[in-house]
């Protein structure tokens, strides 16, 4: 987490936000890095190029910094050749030079400020909140034109002499950043708590000398989003900043851009500037472009009442200063890689199997071994790419480790793939370990088997992801029917409906259907709904799939009877609920073999009636089917108490 933006009069500088929101560089500088920490990993350089329009445009190095990180420890030091101000103040007294002959001369007092170097060093005592301090020595020279009189045998005259004073000083603050929740982020950093100014004696120096009021300045960082944060920053003399920054990922980098407007007590009009700026980072370097635009035109030359009734409260932003612009570049010199977890062993579970995508919110694609490398607890966040069917990376649940433990982390997956997959494939599986770190603790790269969409697991409970699959077509073909139909329906009773609905749907479906066995193959193939209408066959799982989806569309309830048949072939056939009481048995058959009484999704007795969607005659020949097998298979075999016979409910 780097230090938080503050600005205003103060602490306001020209890098800012101007840094990639994820960026893991530091916020380059000490005027608004409260906090003072960087996620940096090891040794860092920066180098800031700016320039400044006044009646020309004039450029310099502004900055050059290093900085390096050793665990919780971070350093920071920086030399400013471009934090420098100078004006040339008339004093306003006119020098008369002869009796004869008058011409007036104006005394000047030139001022010279700058920033020599500054020094930071913070401390992370929490994940969630670092503190640190600044010492920063800055150069004051005053050079002032006095009059001299000067008395010879031959003339009289006045002549002036330059008096020099310098008024040098430290100046040290401290700041604190905390971070509750992941989207807010606070900042307090004191200025001028500290100053080490000598006391010199002097018209200048009483005068022009930097104005050092002790003050607060408070951040408040938002982020609605990972690409998206709003800052806003006021300070205790009353000036204030607002701003929004957004990031996007395009070709490999972090682009990140935004604009801050700026409220200073000193400076008028009411937002005395605006601060655009635009970067992008990679893990081996950061660029930003950024600075500032006045809503005012500067003032120049400068009347002496203006600066000895304000002053300069700050070095690079005051009343004086002109438009600016600067050019920011960071470099990773060395990363050392600074794990606190790291793989011990990772284990697929799960092949991908597109149709089925739900499944992987719940089970697990694979379980990893980590191991943490520290003496705390630390909390891990798993993500996973899959080239084939993932568009981003897709995060699972966190897992706290203790110190110097091992733990089990799960990976779950979603499915988004533009492409329908309609072959299988081996794709490469991304496995990253996330701690407090931007960049990933650990990686490790696993094929992964991707198979096609119409192949299933063979678990019976998962057909109903090729049930639901085209509900839209199934709903469609299935009134269709009925609509034929309607004077058949209308002409039973209100309790026989749906069994009406039922037998004549059936009795549709297998007019033109044929019974075909899946190739041989290593995984289970199963047709969508739309495909077993078109091709006008299939196997059992094909027809009971797509009966299923006739019904589910039209709100009529079906569960699968799963017969397992270890060693040999398996099969499946359906359950469909009449919605008849249990007392109402009488309407459809006298036959208590034929029916069963079971619970509907809400927990009702009602009837259901088997159906083997194979038995391609007719819907009584396909319910008399049905009912034999289940009362052989899982009644009189006791199929259902061994578990040689499961009904699977959606």
């Amino acid at each position: 987490m780097c230090g938080s933006a503050l600005y205003g009069q103060q602490s306001l500088d020209f890098f800012g936000n101007s840094q990639s929101i994820n960026s893991m560089y530091r916020l380059n500088s000490l005027e608004s890095n409260a906090g003072n920490f960087s996620m940096s990993k090891d040794w860092e350089l920066a180098l800031s190029f700016s320039g400044v329009r006044e009646n020309q445009i004039s450029g310099n190095i502004f900055m050059l910094s290093l900085s390096k990180r050793i665990d919780a420890n971070y350093f920071y030091l920086r030399y400013t050749p471009g934090y420098v101000q100078d004006f040339i103040v008339n004093s306003g007294i006119k020098l008369l030079l002869s009796d004869s002959l008058k011409f007036n001369s104006s005394l000047n007092t030139k001022i010279h400020f700058a920033e020599i170097f500054g020094f930071g060093y913070s401390y992370r005592f929490l994940e969630k909140f670092s503190a640190g301090f600044s010492l920063r020595y800055f150069e004051q020279q005053f050079k002032e034109d006095q009059p001299e009189p000067i008395f010879t045998d031959t003339a009289n005259y006045i002549s002036t002499k330059t008096t020099v004073t310098n008024n040098n000083f430290w100046r040290g603050d401290i700041g604190f950043t905390y971070q509750p929740f992941d989207f807010l982020s606070l900042s307090l950093s004191s200025q001028n708590l500290f100053l080490n100014e000598k006391s010199l004696l002097g018209e200048a120096v009483d005068k022009y000398s930097l104005k050092n009021d002790k003050g607060a300045a408070l951040s408040v960082n938002y982020f609605p989003s990972d690409k998206l944060k709003i800052n806003y920053s006021v300070e205790t003399n009353g000036s204030m900043i607002g701003g929004i920054s957004s990031s996007v990922k395009l070709l490999g980098f972090d682009f990140n851009f935004g604009i801050s407007a700026l409220h200073d007590r000193y400076q008028f009009p009411f937002i005395a500037g605006i601060q655009p700026f635009i970067g992008f980072s990679t893990h081996l370097f950061n660029i930003s472009i950024g600075g500032i635009k006045y809503m005012k035109d500067r003032l120049k030359p400068l009347p002496l009442s203006e600066l000895t009734s304000n002053g300069i409260h700050n070095l690079m932003n005051n009343q004086y200063s002109f438009d600016r612009f600067n050019l920011s570049v960071s470099i990773a010199l060395s990363f050392v890689p600074e794990k606190n977890v790291r793989f011990v062993d990772l284990e697929i579970k799960e092949q991908i199997f597109p149709t089925m995508e739900e499944k992987y919110l719940d089970t697990p694609v694979a379980i990893a071994k980590v191991v943490n490398l520290t003496n705390k607890i630390v909390t891990v966040k798993p993500a996973l790419f899959i080239h084939s069917v993932n568009n981003e990376l897709v995060y699972s649940p966190e897992t706290n480790i203790k110190a110097h433990d091992t733990a089990e982390v799960k990976y779950f997956t979603t499915i988004h793939t533009k492409r329908p997959i309609l072959k299988s494939e081996i794709a490469e599986a991304d496995f990253y370990l996330y701690t407090t770190n931007q960049d990933p603790d650990d990686m490790i790269q696993k094929p992964l088997l991707i198979n096609d969409i119409n192949s299933w697991d063979g678990v019976v409970a998962n057909l109903h992801y090729f049930v639901q699959r085209d509900y839209d077509f199934s709903s469609a073909y299935s009134k269709n029917i009925l609509t034929q139909h309607k004077q058949t329906i209308d002409s039973v009773s209100i309790e026989l409906k749906i069994f009406q609905k039922v037998k004549i749907l059936f009795n549709e479906f297998v007019k033109n259907m044929v019974y075909v066995s899946d190739p041989r193959a290593d995984v289970e193939h199963v047709q969508f709904p739309n495909e077993t209408i078109k091709l006008k066959g299939g196997d059992c799982d094909d027809l009971s799939v797509c009966f299923s989806s006739l019904l589910e569309s039209i709100g009529i309830e079906t569960a699968f009877v799963d017969y397992k048949n270890p060693g040999d072939v398996s099969h499946v056939n359906l359950l469909i609920n009449t919605e008849l009481k249990p007392g109402q048995s009488e309407l459809i058959t006298n036959n208590d073999k034929k029916f069963f009484v079971r619970k509907n999704s809400d927990g009702v007795d009602q009837i259901w009636i088997p159906l083997e969607t194979t038995s391609l005659n007719n819907f009584e020949t396909a319910w008399s089917v049905a009912s034999d097998k289940f009362e052989t298979e899982a009644l009189e075999k006791l199929g259902l108490a061994k578990g040689n016979v499961v009904i699977v409910d959606f």
